[in-house]
């Protein structure tokens, strides 16, 4: 995904149907629960399962067009797909060799979504915020407004 960067990442976990019909469903509530003026959602959702750190992390902003330009919020998401994406994450976490994964998530206001799942090792877990964590997600306007400026055509 451009600007979320996975430079610890050591693998795609490929999601069965279930699963990226379940990522579209995410996708259509997030972009439902926007607010006004959105042009886009990133989402970096870390799930761990192991020893080391159990859990689920999540960073997520929403870049907005505002008339004084783009603004980057906190997004907080709705909850009506809450536990299918925590048992969806547990369960590819349990299957990873790290017992870790992360799923970057963008979603834009047109209605397109992509999302990647990789084996990761914890990082937002055990207080880690780095470029290979939430930075980019943080940073993700100002990383990124060539190309959100231009999606506003």
């Amino acid at each position: 995904m451009p600007g979320t960067g996975d430079p610890g990442a050591t693998a795609t976990v490929d999601l069965s149907p279930e699963g990226r019909a379940l990522v579209s469903r995410i996708a259509r509530s997030y972009g439902a629960a926007a607010p006004p003026g959105w042009v886009r959602i990133v989402a970096r959702q870390e799930c761990s399962v192991g020893a080391e750190a159990d859990g689920i992390a999540n960073v997520r902003v929403v870049v907005v067009a505002t008339p004084d330009g783009l603004v980057q919020e906190h997004y907080r998401p709705p909850r009506d797909l809450h536990f299918e994406t925590g048992d969806m994450l547990r369960e590819l976490a349990a299957e990873s060799p790290t017992q870790t994964v992360v799923m970057n998530l963008r979603i834009d206001r047109d209605g397109t979504h992509h999302a990647t799942v990789t084996v990761d090792v914890p990082r937002v877990l055990v207080g880690i915020h780095d470029e290979t964590s939430s930075k980019p997600v943080h940073e993700y306007l100002e990383r990124n407004r060539a190309e959100l400026t231009a999606l506003l055509g």
